[in-house]
């Protein structure tokens, strides 16, 4: 478990209790879902960075190579059919 301490002023150290009371948390519990909320935040962005990266790189948008086996795999034979078998 990581420790640490804080050094507020007056005003923000009375903004961070009254915020923690107001959502009946402890100070500790309150910083920490905090933290916990820009961590996901964080990683939304990450991800949101990434697609954007892979959007704009060409190479990685070029999927022509794979339309000839996409194309065999979903082509269904005209003669057979995919219905349920009845159990004997």
């Amino acid at each position: 478990m990581f420790t640490t301490t804080l050094r507020l002023d007056d005003d923000l150290g009375r903004f961070l209790r009254e915020a923690a009371d107001a959502q009946d948390m402890s100070v500790n519990g309150w910083v920490a879902d905090l933290l916990r909320r820009e961590q996901a935040a964080a990683a939304r962005r990450r991800l949101a960075a990434d697609w954007a990266a892979y959007g704009k790189d060409e190479a990685a948008q070029d999927v022509d190579y794979a339309f000839s086996a996409q194309a065999d795999v979903a082509a269904e034979p005209p003669h057979r059919t995919y219905r349920a078998r009845k159990s004997k």
